[in-house]
């Protein structure tokens, strides 16, 4: 007997059911992926942070400018290989909900800081000998239909010595990086263009600093040289490696693994309840067939493993669904929270944890309905039938 045949069978029974069963399944695992996405964003950000780059930003808040002359400074602190001064300002191209992320640094040291990032050299001589110039992300290019050497205005920046906020920009090179969608999608121009043409009450002052040091072992040692500077300077500064920041971002989330954990069991002990309820009335409807199959022949385990595959093809697919459907809506998420949480992205192996939990799930699922095809006798169910 063929237990394709059956399996389709008995899976067309009750349509509302298995598919409203279905679908639990589909946003159960759904909503797997999104959690594992958010894990990754908090977590993940150790992935790609480095202890030889530094990050100096004031001491109070982080949204306090620093003055540009901090720059020298810095710079003459030993051990310090490349400083790079950072400014920002969020645009938009054309249509406020094209929005990205306009940063102007000095352009010379941006590649030291940032090794990761590359440009072909014919665009980076471009690129240092425009004014105007400016390079972008490869994400962000193909976003907003960028080519090299188109001039792209920028709605929505600071206000300039003419009272406008528009920006200008001769597009002369794309950088690309293994980095996170974050960093393909940033926007680099030169400070100079920035501070020659801004209002007076905006010169000469920069967001952040960020330093790349020759051994990270020297990373706590340079980092408190550099603070002892500004020690009686308004505003101090606090440096920090790119790992001990990444903890300390870590630890405002709490402990996200546990949370994570702990709701993903609630889901999925909820969603145990509801298939297992399912098969076990699947079982308990069929147990004149099964009694019938017991009859001609077939044993106990064959009649197991014909539900067994009837619950996997039910979990797994809807797993399958939901951990696609996941990552869909995690690419979707990312725009608006890709600032905040750089890696916030699905993995592989988030996927392969999910398919895992499926075949678990169906196990765990099918042990009431086992139970008692293990215990059927076969005579007094063909009699009740």
């Amino acid at each position: 007997m063929n237990s394709v045949t059956l399996i389709w069978a008995a899976l067309r029974r009750h349509k509302a059911r298995r598919l409203f069963t279905w679908l639990c399944v589909v946003v159960a695992f759904t909503l797997f992926s999104i959690l594992a996405a958010t894990r990754y964003g908090i977590m993940g950000q150790l992935t790609i942070r480095t202890a030889e780059r530094l990050d100096t930003h004031a001491m109070v808040s982080q949204g306090t400018p620093l003055p540009l002359s901090y720059y020298n400074n810095i710079v003459s602190v030993p051990g310090v290989m490349a400083v790079a001064y950072l400014l920002g300002f969020q645009g938009y191209f054309r249509e406020r909900q094209s929005t990205f992320q306009a940063v102007f640094t000095n352009a010379q040291q941006l590649f030291n800081v940032y090794p990761e990032f590359s440009t072909p050299p014919a665009e980076m001589r471009a690129w240092l000998a425009d004014r105007q110039g400016a390079v972008v992300g490869s994400l962000l290019a193909r976003r907003m239909g960028w080519k090299v050497g188109d001039t792209i205005p920028v709605q929505g920046g600071p206000a300039q010595k003419d009272g406008g906020t528009t920006w200008y920009f001769h597009l002369r090179g794309v950088y690309h990086t293994d980095l996170p969608s974050a960093y393909r999608s940033l926007f680099f121009a030169h400070y100079r263009y920035y501070n020659q043409g801004v209002a007076p009450q905006f010169q000469n002052l920069v967001n952040q600093y960020k330093e790349r040091v020759d051994d990270p072992r020297n990373s706590t040692r340079i980092s408190n040289a550099i603070d002892a500077l500004f020690a009686n300077s308004s505003p101090q500064t606090l440096t920090q490696s790119e790992v001990e920041e990444a903890v300390s971002f870590i630890r405002q989330f709490g402990n996200i693994t546990a949370m994570v954990i702990y709701v993903g069991i609630a889901v999925f002990f909820s969603l145990l309840l509801i298939v297992g309820n399912m098969l076990a009335q699947s079982v308990r409807e069929r147990i004149a067939e099964f009694a019938m199959f017991r009859a001609l022949g077939f044993r106990r385990v064959w009649i197991v493993l014909l539900v067994i595959r009837e619950a996997l093809l039910l979990i797994v697919s809807g797993g399958i669904i939901g951990l696609i459907l996941g990552w869909v809506a995690t690419r979707l998420l990312y725009p608006s929270v890709g600032n905040l949480l750089q890696t916030f992205q699905m993995t592989w192996s988030a996927a392969g944890a999910g398919v895992v939990l499926a075949v678990v799930l169906t196990i765990l699922a099918c042990l009431a309905p086992m139970q008692r095809i293990a215990s059927l006798r076969v005579a007094e169910a063909l009699r009740k039938s």
